[in-house]
């Protein structure tokens, strides 16, 4: 049985004519990765990792990794981001890579309130590796498996341009809702000539609330956070037929942050996700784990880690750091 789905696997991703990017559990400790918009918004020089691993039991598992640099120009009102993210697909049968570079810019409405605006540029180098299987290679009633294939490929990589684009309003340490829209072109990115394989826009809709547990105000009339606080985060994604709610609670008493959260396909609860993670001085460390409620047991789980280093740079009035 989990050979069957492995090889079945294979083949939907050699014939899918539509591509989904790849995810994480919580973009909220992704930078800048639900939204170009939200770029610079730790008001800091932030680097983040972040490696995730699903389906390990399987035989071909998934790997994304994630780097990124991203900073705020205070005086300015803009930020400036790069990242890059290497997605290996069912242990390198299609390898990912996605070179981007984020510019934002905040406007602000009234004290305390703010209107980011993001646009992402990104180059993608998509890999086939050697053991690309098709339809014609599987035979569905005896389960034998042909070495060769009548599919002729073009090319056994491909690359291409991209472009992407969003929005957020932000209430200081309270609110922020957001949207964007990746891959505003659609750009071909298939290695079969006769068959066309488009990656199709990405719509995302966001919302974090932050909510005090020690005081509402700072010193001075600031909106600052204490280091005991609690949040709520909703995201909805929509990419060609696929479909995804995300929805977390958690709570920060420093050092020490934990949350759960589920993802739904607005049909059935298909994930729960349990977060823990910690605070050293400029460090931040976040695992998280992925329990799949599918009743297969077929290693339907995931593990994620994130470190993120701020160099905090000291400004009079420095913006919201906000990473929820």
């Amino acid at each position: 049985m989990m050979r069957l789905l492995y090889i079945v696997l294979m083949i939907a991703a050699a014939l899918n004519a539509v591509a989904q990017d790849y995810t994480f559990s919580n973009h909220n400790v992704v930078p800048f990765s639900l939204n170009p918009s939200m770029v610079g918004n730790a008001n800091a020089i932030r680097l983040g990792a972040n490696y995730r691993m699903q389906w390990p039991s399987l035989g071909n598992r998934y790997h994304t990794v994630r780097l990124s640099y991203d900073q705020n120009f205070y005086k300015r009102m803009c930020s400036l981001g790069v990242s890059y993210a290497h997605d290996n697909m069912a242990n390198g049968t299609i390898k990912t890579n996605e070179v981007a570079a984020v510019y934002g810019h905040t406007i602000r409405l009234y004290e305390g309130y703010f209107l980011r605006l993001g646009a992402q540029a990104s180059v993608f180098y998509n890999k086939y590796g050697s053991d690309v299987m098709f339809g014609d290679q599987y035979d569905w009633s005896t389960g034998e498996i042909f070495p060769n294939t009548t599919e002729e490929v073009a090319n056994a990589s491909t690359s291409f341009v991209d472009f992407s684009a969003g929005a957020a309003f932000v209430i200081e340490n309270k609110l922020t809702l957001g949207a964007a829209v990746y891959h505003l072109g659609e750009p071909e990115n298939g290695i079969h000539d006769e068959q066309q394989s488009i990656l199709n826009h990405r719509y995302v809709v966001h919302a974090n609330y932050l909510f005090d547990l020690q005081y509402a105000n700072g010193l001075w009339g600031r909106q600052d956070l204490s280091d005991k606080y609690a949040f709520v985060n909703a995201a909805y994604q929509s990419q060609y037929n696929f479909d995804q709610l995300y929805a977390g609670v958690g709570v920060i008493i420093s050092p020490l942050i934990a949350g759960v959260s589920m993802k739904s396909d607005l049909e059935n609860i298909n994930v729960f996700s349990f977060m823990l993670g910690a605070t050293y001085k400029a460090l931040q460390a976040y695992y998280i784990y992925d329990l799949f409620t599918s009743d297969e047991k077929n290693g339907s789980w995931s593990h994620e880690i994130s470190l993120i280093y701020i160099i905090q740079k000291k400004e009079r009035y420095p913006c919201p750091v906000v990473y929820w």
